[in-house]
């Protein structure tokens, strides 16, 4: 059986001879390895975390003041009971402070994800041990925030918190 036999073209030469020598210039590739976290943004983490944090702490405490300085002027609150502008959601708190009793809380599973610029989501999920009027309320929670950093310290633009119904 005769086989035919390869026989490149004039182009095809040309190529190979001008694409080959570029190889050599290039850069020996490398598979990139994970950049370690900048310490800047391990920072920030903890930062958030504890603003984070703060909230619910602020929340059994019944200190109002911690939600006036970290919700910012035009922060949003959104839940299974709806929207809240900065203003609904500084009188939630106070009338919460006269009819909730909090014995504990937990936050766990944090994730954070930069926005832009002094702007990151925080999502995480909660445990909390409260009853308001008398009646429980959702232990499980999962919760995100918005925050920019304004003023020197971070601020909450947007709050979600949304229990969860499969588990009590």
């Amino acid at each position: 059986m005769n086989h035919p036999t390869f026989r490149p073209n004039k182009a095809f030469l040309v190529c190979a001879a001008t694409l080959i020598p570029l190889g050599f210039l290039l850069p020996p590739f490398h598979a990139q390895t994970p950049r370690r976290q900048s310490d800047s943004f391990t920072n920030i983490q903890q930062e958030l975390v504890r603003t984070e944090i703060g909230f619910f702490e602020a929340w059994k405490m019944k200190d109002q003041a911690y939600f006036r300085e970290h919700i910012a002027e035009n922060g949003i609150f959104w839940s299974d009971s709806g929207t809240f502008s900065r203003d609904q959601q500084l009188q939630e708190q106070e009338s919460s402070a006269k009819v909730c009793k909090v014995d504990g809380y937990g936050l766990s599973d944090f994730g954070i994800l930069p926005l832009t610029d002094g702007a990151y989501l925080l999502t995480y999920k909660a445990e909390q041990y409260a009853t308001c009027n008398g009646e429980k309320v959702p232990v499980h929670m999962n919760g995100s925030s918005i925050y920019i950093l304004k003023a020197g310290h971070w601020q909450a633009m947007y709050r979600a918190q949304v229990p969860l119904r499969n588990q009590s």
